[in-house]
């Protein structure tokens, strides 16, 4: 340290005339950030004056705020311009490395304050040159808007994320909006012509070193086309770029990028239009991809350069952290918006909340991040260069070692490795863990290459038969064709590279599947979808616990394998990072659902039904999932998609009503006082008793509460019940319009009054008065089992007290008896002669005669199927319809409901099966015995057709046969007349 402490010595002596000027203190650190900083000296020694400023208005001690540049860079003209911005930099330079180097200011007001002095540098330069500019030429003129143009500024990089070191270069892109003529009496201009005139004279004013220095150098180069293309081009030229050329290496760069000066609406609108190119809708591993092959050329260049020692780009610098940060961003940003954050230290504190990363490695990289741009900080502000190397010289090396607070050099070198070993670890883990477990599934058996590289082999052949497959021969044959197939479409090279990858560990994955003929021939069809659409690719190999999962559950389901071939999207639920949570609270899905919404625009009703489908989607396929790998029991499954239907139903009536609301205002009664959302889905059926499985659809009736005759108050008036009607079809067109990612719900509205031929939609008190007066026994049979499900929640109060007092109605109790048997005789020997294809909820309608009718019954097979469904057999058996089946069960609860809620009101509470017969035991309907008989045997059949319904194959029946018989005894002794 003997160079440091005589440098002391000699700076004291040249500063001694500013004692008078500051306090000991103040000098003294002053003294000391002059010994660390070659710069600060220089500026010291050439113009006192402005220590003296510096000083005097106390500048050196405070934080300032954001205009505070601005303030200082206002009333230039083309004459004083480039001295008044070198002054200025110069001036702040030495303010804040001063503060800087005594730790006065954190790293983020460094970085800050040295950003805002780069914006309003731009932005003076700008608005200089241009109305300069302006006066010479003329004003440049749009040819679509008429209106005169400005051109704006993007920045990248550093400067885009407000994070700017001491001496770094400004990234930056220009453009303008419209194309046209620079309005002018003198010789003809295009806006272009005017506009790269004026990116020139701004790119001068700033980047030329002239003899007070520069101001920052400006990097052009991540412009579109790079440095072969245009300086600036208009709105129309960018879009097209992006559209066309945009590489994955600029999204990277994108992700940073900020609208800094000029027409600043302009450049955060293009940004806005481009963010779903940096940041796709679905998990993008492909980013990883990308990253990985722009560490490789960098490594490359830090190896051919000898630049280990570099504190950015050597391993564990900065550059390895930024890119785990944004990789994560490109990842994960398109569905999680909240990670589309420009700067890295707010960005790790989201990767962190949001278990991204884990916490305790998000504190490795934050400490090692800010200790590393510290680090930057000192070596640039010694002589304002722009370097990330470790300093040679013995006294740089102390200069380093003492502003970072070490005693020695190597006390400092020996932080910084322990630093750069914690990056560089959690940087190797991070970029090639997943990618390691595929290519070690690969090196362990080699021959799965082997076999896909030439299935038809007679090697291939024994390969497969050794491996468990059943029908080797066919399975070559198999192969062989889809590979030839795949050939035929001329793929990318990029996509055979990756196919030549995922083949041999697939064909690895399924021989290891009960079934690996079955595994391997519903698995295909997905590849054959991806194909094309490599990212998908990427995100299997990178994720082999996706992978490994989507083997083993399209092994077991074919259901699975086919919504996976439908919508290959899916694939990124098997990799979820809450897969292992089967956690379905309706508020979280909620919530869950609204954050994915809030992507679109509030007024594209498309996008939304996009999204709205996608969440729906999704998340059942988590629950089928779970279902099938016994994380998620029977009645918890049934649970959780009742709960994503209420959520989808309650979000489609909210974009309903917002929709009628713009267009007509709101309902209002005969005095025009706005009446609000008085508005109700009840549901019946499967979604009534919480029991709905993965194909049902959605028995539905929907209400309001207004006066029909009322109006409402927007400036086109229409009847309330011309608006809740129009609100109606538009909540149906919402669930069931067909889109590429197929419907929400199949939706069923025959129960409402009156059936086909009734209103869509009525009010609560005509409907209360039909089932008071006019229902059939079978409608009573269907409130049973119906609840409120979407809608206000005064609606649900309403809606309780009729059901409630409905069903409380005294009855003839043999008379009722004798209809309910009659009914279900009736259906039996109808499903016997399969003349019945199931109606809504009971298979039941206004009278026997019309249960069987066309109009009560008539439904498509696959609407059919989902509700009570094609009959589902075991070993003769029909687990729904069959005597001892789900229907009996069904009809014996909600007989004795209807007979005992006059007596015992508290009976109609509830609307599922399992709630119901617990009441009914309660009042002595049922014994415990038969109780017990009835909730076990019910939830044995539903979990039997859930089952089925995924595709699984069952292994025993003897359990179901003996519930039969138990349930027909019952039937016997409690439904005979």
């Amino acid at each position: 340290m003997l160079q440091l402490t005589a440098l002391y010595a000699e700076i004291e002596s040249q500063i001694e005339d500013l004692r008078a000027d500051c306090e000991s203190s103040l000098l003294a650190d002053f003294v000391r950030v002059c010994v660390l900083s070659d710069y600060v000296r220089q500026q010291v020694m050439r113009d006192p004056t402005m220590i003296r400023s510096l000083l005097e208005s106390q500048d050196l001690l405070s934080s300032v705020t954001d205009d505070y540049f601005i303030a200082q860079l206002q009333g230039l003209d083309p004459s004083t311009l480039d001295k008044r911005l070198r002054e200025c930099r110069q001036r702040a330079m030495v303010r804040i490395i001063f503060r800087d180097l005594t730790r006065l200011a954190a790293l983020e007001e460094t970085t800050n304050d040295l950003s805002d002095l780069a914006d309003s540098c731009i932005d003076a330069a700008l608005l200089v040159h241009y109305a300069k500019n302006i006066e010479k030429f003329g004003k440049p003129m749009g040819d679509s808007s008429g209106q005169m143009q400005q051109m704006a500024v993007l920045a990248l990089g550093k400067l885009g994320a407000r994070e700017l070191n001491v001496s770094s270069d400004i990234d930056l892109i220009f453009f303008y909006d419209e194309p046209g003529m620079v309005a002018s009496t003198g010789r003809e201009m295009t806006n272009q012509e005017f506009f790269v005139r004026t990116s020139q004279d701004v790119i001068r004013s700033l980047d030329a070193n002239l003899h007070q220095g520069f101001v920052f150098r400006v990097d052009m180069r991540l412009r579109p086309y790079g440095e072969s293309g245009a300086l600036i081009l208009n709105s129309a030229s960018m879009e097209k770029y992006f559209l066309e050329q945009g590489r994955d290496w600029e999204r990277y760069a994108f992700v940073k990028a900020r609208a800094a000066a000029g027409n600043v609406a302009l450049g955060e609108q293009f940004l806005i239009w481009l963010r779903p190119f940096i940041y796709r809708k679905y998990l993008d591993y492909s980013a990883v991809d990308a990253l990985r092959e722009m560490k490789r050329l960098i490594d490359i260049q830090v190896s051919r350069k000898d630049m280990s020692d570099d504190v950015k780009l050597g391993p564990g610098g900065i550059r390895e952290i930024e890119f785990i940060v944004q990789a994560l961003q490109l990842i994960w940003g398109g569905r999680e918006p909240q990670l589309q954050e420009r700067r890295i230290l707010p960005a790790m504190t989201l990767l962190a909340s949001g278990d991204f990363l884990p916490a305790e490695e998000v504190e490795q990289l934050r400490t090692a991040y800010c200790f590393l741009r510290n680090c930057e900080h000192v070596i640039q502000a010694e002589k304002d260069r722009q370097t990330q190397a470790l300093p040679k010289g013995d006294l740089s090396q102390q200069r380093l070692a003492d502003a970072m607070g070490f005693a020695s050099y190597e006390a400092f070198i020996s932080q910084l490795q322990s630093h750069r070993q914690s990056v560089t670890a959690i940087f190797e883990r991070f970029m090639s863990s997943n990618r390691a477990d595929t290519e070690e599934l690969i090196e362990s058996n080699l021959s799965w290459v082997s076999i896909w590289r030439d299935p038809n082999s007679e090697r291939a052949r024994e390969l497969l038969a050794q491996s468990g497959f059943l029908r080797a021969e066919e399975v070559a044959t198999e192969l062989q064709q889809f590979s030839q197939r795949l050939t035929d479409r001329d793929l990318q090279e990029i996509g055979v590279t990756r196919l030549e990858r995922l083949m041999p560990v697939l064909l690895g994955l399924a021989a290891r599947e009960q079934d690996p003929d079955k595994t391997l021939t519903r698995l295909l069809p997905i590849v054959d979808q991806i194909a094309r659409r490599s990212t998908y690719i990427v995100f299997l190999l990178e994720n082999l616990d996706a992978l490994q999962r989507m083997t083993h559950l399209c092994g077991m389901s074919p259901w699975v394998a086919s919504r996976l071939s439908e919508m290959p999207i899916l694939l990124y639920e098997l990799s979820d990072r809450h897969i292992d949570e089967a956690v379905f609270e309706k508020t979280l899905l909620k919530a869950e659902l609204q954050e994915q919404l809030s992507s679109a625009d509030s007024d594209d009703l498309e996008a939304q039904m996009d999204l709205l489908r996608q969440f729906k989607n999704a998340a059942v396929l988590r629950i089928a999932v779970f279902e099938l790998l016994d994380v998620l029991p029977l009645m918890k499954a049934s649970d959780a998609l009742t709960a994503i239907a209420e959520v989808v139903l309650d979000k489609a009536i909210d974009l309903a009503w917002q929709s009628m609301l713009t267009r007509f205002g709101s309902p209002c009664d005969t005095n025009g006082v706005a009446l609000g959302k008085q508005f109700a889905i009840v549901a019946y059926g499967k979604l009534g008793g919480f029991e709905l499985g993965y194909g049902s659809d959605l028995d539905l009736v929907m209400l309001y509460d207004a006066d029909p005759q009322g109006e409402t108050d927007g400036q086109k008036h229409i009847e309330n019940s011309v608006f809740f009607h129009r609100m109606a079809q538009r909540i149906i067109h919402i669930l069931t319009r067909y889109t590429r990612f197929g419907t929400v719900y199949e939706v069923d509205l025959r129960l409402r009054p009156s059936g086909n031929k009734g209103p869509l939609i009525g009010t609560i008190n005509a409907y209360g008065r039909y089932l008071a007066e006019s229902a059939w026994t079978w409608e009573l049979q269907a409130l049973v089992r119906s609840r409120f499900v979407a809608g206000h929640a005064d609606m649900q109060v309403k809606f309780d007290l009729l059901r409630g007092s409905i069903l409380q109605q005294p009855r003839d109790r043999v008379a009722l008896l004798a209809e309910v048997v009659s009914m279900r005789e009736k259906m039996r020997t109808h499903l016997q002669n399969r003349t019945l294809v199931a109606p809504p909820s009971l298979v039941a309608a206004q009278d026997v005669t019309q249960a069987l009718s066309a109009e009560h019954s008539a439904k498509s097979a696959r609407s059919a199927r989902s509700e009570l469904g094609d009959e589902v057999l075991v070993s003769g058996f029909d687990l729904k319809h069959g005597a001892g089946a789900i229907v009996d069960i069904e009809f014996m609860v909600q007989f004795a409901v209807l007979a005992s809620a006059h007596e015992y009101p508290q009976v109609v509470h509830w609307s599922d099966k399992v709630r119901l017969l617990e009441s009914l035991q309660a009042i002595g309907v049922f014994n415990s015995a038969d109780r017990q008989l009835l909730h076990d045997a019910y939830i044995a059949y539903r979990a039997a057709v859930h089952y089925q319904w995924l595709g699984g194959e069952m292994q025993s029946f003897e359990r179901l046969i003996e519930y039969r018989e138990a349930v027909v005894a019952v039937w016997q002794r409690c439904m005979s007349a």
